[in-house]
């Protein structure tokens, strides 16, 4: 395992965030404005980087015209979608701030929320914010009801510990659906991901952690592929801060036959040649 460098204070730093969209034409203008008068009102120096991949629905021209009333926003376009693992290495290589975050132009997804993890403390007691201490902070999402047999599991379980250890863990936020609840049963088997929410596409993190590895997934399994990479290599990580999804109905968004299928290639690809910087020492 490599030797953890030492973490400069990194909270008030200039911000870089890049929102991955694919055809959201009927939100962005409106969700477009949310992020830039948050991000106005940190008072900071920040960077505002959309990327359109592959939209079909006008959201590519939205953004052109959008970004002349936007001085710091930054607009990047696929012709093709290639997916959110190749747009978000398309933010990437646009970033150019020390502190960085990205989500998805969503309106799940609100700025106010970003807010949550720049203000997150280890311990109320202490005046040093999360984010100083950490290389990666992610987000949770709350999800819907938990069905009751898995609710009356967990409290025979929670029950148990806490007679014989005195502790008992906390509740999960929501119920998100068996297949992303097996996710995470298999991200921590397979990588030592101890996240609820693995594919949560809400993170802020020290953007000199991607010199250590590239990100190899074209698809959605890239916020897998993140995790697990900062994990293998000793990256210390925050624990997940919970998103109240609002009035918005719930998700549930299920992978197609072409998206399962590159999730599928894309876990594949990282388990089978994962792929490091030279800078990395790997153990």
């Amino acid at each position: 395992m490599p030797e953890l460098p030492h973490l400069s204070p990194i909270a008030a730093q200039p911000l870089s965030v890049i929102l991955i969209a694919r055809n959201r034409a009927a939100c962005l203008e409106e969700l477009l404005a949310a992020w830039v008068t948050f991000l106005n009102g940190l008072d900071r120096e920040y960077e505002l980087i959309l990327v359109d991949d592959g939209s079909e629905d006008g959201t590519g021209e939205l953004v052109e015209k959008l970004t002349a009333k936007y001085r710091r926003v930054v607009f990047r376009r696929h012709e093709r979608s290639a997916g959110e693992g190749a747009a978000l290495r398309t933010g990437l290589s646009e970033a150019r701030y020390p502190l960085l975050f990205y989500t998805l132009a969503d309106p799940h997804y609100q700025p106010a929320d970003l807010g949550k993890l720049l203000r997150k403390r280890s311990d109320p007691r202490l005046p040093e914010l999360e984010i100083d201490r950490v290389h990666l902070l992610t987000a949770a999402r709350c999800g819907g009801r938990m069905p009751w047999p898995w609710r009356a599991l967990g409290l025979a379980w929670r029950i148990a510990l806490r007679i014989l250890f005195t502790h008992a863990p906390e509740r999960f936020p929501g119920w998100l659906g068996w297949k992303r609840h097996a996710a995470a049963l298999l991200a921590r088997v397979l990588f030592g991901v101890r996240y609820r929410d693995v594919a949560c596409p809400f993170r802020l993190m020290r953007r000199e952690i991607f010199s250590r590895f590239p990100l190899q997934s074209d698809g959605a399994f890239v916020h897998v592929e993140l995790l697990a990479k900062a994990n293998f290599l000793g990256a210390m990580m925050g624990e997940e801060v919970v998103l109240e999804l609002g009035d918005y109905p719930p998700l549930t968004h299920t992978l197609g036959g072409e998206e399962f299928r590159r999730v599928c290639a894309d876990a594949l690809r990282v388990i089978r040649h994962p792929q490091f910087s030279r800078e990395a020492t790997v153990a």
